[in-house]
């Protein structure tokens, strides 16, 4: 397993590493590659006063006298104080011998043999752009040191016959100043290091304490308690982060209150039902005349009503842990709903509930009919039980659009706007008085919520205080059975 470093070490390596890699191309630069970037650069500028001299040259051929000026010897001159570089120019005579036509007075090239002259034009000439560079000479100074030396050659025609221009420049030797340069990397050496510990020891401060003092306060929100310092909200990423961690820890202790309420409401309807088919049997145990239909089929509906709590708390773990796979199906939902609604005649007659229903017929749609059913009595279950005293539930299926729309509404007390988002949580549970003893588990929407996400379908709530509730969802329209 890799080893985790703190921040503050890491930041440390980073700006060591990061040291190291300046004090390198500073190595690299001003002392490995100062003596060839040096060169190339005189050899440049050499190219670049030939170019001008040769360019002016030709210019010139092509002009009248009168047209003529002295920009040439303005360019020798300039050259020579700019970049210490010494230019002659040869042009052939009427004999075919070549005669210098212009240059730097008393330079190098006015002390070059004849000889070692016409050899410098000869390669030049055997050149394909005529041209012809050496480095490789030099000469003894009278202080022992070597001093290098750069000789272009171009040869071109002009009006005159062949001509031929040398321009050459000296190369100062640089081992004194790579010696200083050298010299001087140690003392950049150190500043930066000591820069880089004093950037550690802030970067740590501004960074990486903070972090540590964040990650202390966060190890109580296990409890629910999360206390951010003020102090550690110097930068964006550390205030993000203290907000997060204490919504966070609000959560959790919503989260627990939650489980602490379901707990207790669950435990109320298990003991109700529990009580009733104690208390049955016992009395039937005593009482033998009490042995009675009615008596048995109390039993059994307490019983059926354990059932389904225990059911609705297993469905709830499956379908948040995602081990319910849907069985989707293409399915009537009109006829799916109208079968549904046949379950809730004896509300009509027993309790004297108004149970309407407006459907579009043939609505068709792919799901798994199983859990539609499922959400669809959670719906009619909670309309029962919050529909107050005018008992008045209306149930529609409309296709509009493409979508096929269900909602089940009812005239009850409504919920309050700030409720509304919280109704679909796992553990939330309105508190209000019921019309009829709740048949549910209480957790009815969680699981419809749950539902209808693996469905991937559209669903809500609209409500008013004192106006009732229309819970609705919308599936896809397959077209018509």
């Amino acid at each position: 397993m890799k080893k985790i470093t703190s921040l503050k070490w890491k930041i440390g390596k980073y700006l060591f590493i990061f040291g190291i890699l300046v004090i390198a191309m500073v190595f690299l630069f001003q002392i490995v590659l100062l003596k060839p970037m040096y060169e190339s650069n005189r050899i440049a500028s050499v190219k670049r006063i030939s170019d001008r001299v040769v360019e002016k040259l030709l210019e010139d051929a092509d002009a009248d006298d009168a047209e003529k000026d002295d920009d040439l010897e303005d360019i020798i001159y300039e050259s020579q104080n700019e970049s210490g570089t010494c230019v002659r120019i040869w042009k052939n005579d009427s004999k075919g011998t070549m005669n210098t036509a212009y240059g730097n007075m008393g330079c190098f090239l006015y002390r070059m043999r004849p000889d070692e002259r016409d050899e410098y034009i000869i390669h030049a000439m055997d050149s394909e752009d005529g041209s012809y560079l050496t480095t490789n000479s030099a000469v003894s100074m009278m202080d022992g040191d070597e001093r290098h030396e750069i000789i272009y050659t171009r040869v071109f025609e002009d009006d005159g016959g062949l001509s031929a221009v040398m321009v050459y420049a000296g190369i100062s030797p640089v081992d004194a100043t790579v010696s200083t340069l050298y010299a001087q990397l140690w003392v950049i050496a150190g500043l930066i290091a000591v820069a880089v510990v004093i950037l550690t020891m802030a970067m740590n401060r501004q960074i990486a304490r903070p972090l540590a003092i964040i990650n202390d306060k966060a190890k109580h929100l296990p409890e629910g308690t999360f206390e951010a310092d003020p102090k550690t909200s110097r930068y964006t990423e550390a205030k993000e982060l203290n907000e997060t961690l204490s919504k966070a820890a609000d959560d959790i202790q919503k989260a627990d209150k939650a489980k602490r309420d379901l707990i207790a409401n669950v435990s109320h309807d298990l003991r109700t039902p529990l009580t009733m088919i104690t208390g049955y049997g016992e009395m039937m145990i005593d009482l033998p005349e009490e042995k009675t239909d009615e008596n048995i089929q109390v039993i059994i509906d307490e019983s059926r009503r354990l059932n389904s709590l225990v059911n609705d708390l297993l469905d709830l773990s499956k379908l948040q842990e995602n081990r319910i796979t849907l069985n989707t199906e293409t399915v009537d939902l009109t006829e799916l709903i109208r079968t549904q609604l046949r379950k809730y005649e004896v509300y009509q007659y027993r309790d004297g509930y108004e149970i309407t229903a407006d459907l579009d017929e043939g609505a068709v749609a792919v799901c798994d009919p199983l859990r539609i059913e499922q959400v669809f009595n959670n719906f009619m279950s909670n309309a029962i039980n919050y529909c107050g005293e005018k008992k008045k539930i209306e149930v529609r299926e409309k296709i509009k659009d493409g979508e096929i729309r269900v909602e089940v509404r009812d005239y009850g007390q409504g919920i309050d706007e700030k409720d509304i988002p919280k109704i679909w949580d796992r553990y939330y549970k309105i508190d209000k008085t019921h019309v009829r003893a709740a048949t549910g588990s209480g957790i009815g929407l969680a699981i419809c919520r749950e539902i209808l996400e693996l469905h991937k379908a559209k669903y809500g709530v609209i409500s008013s205080k004192n106006e009732g509730s229309t819970f609705w969802f919308c599936f896809k329209s397959e077209g018509k059975a």
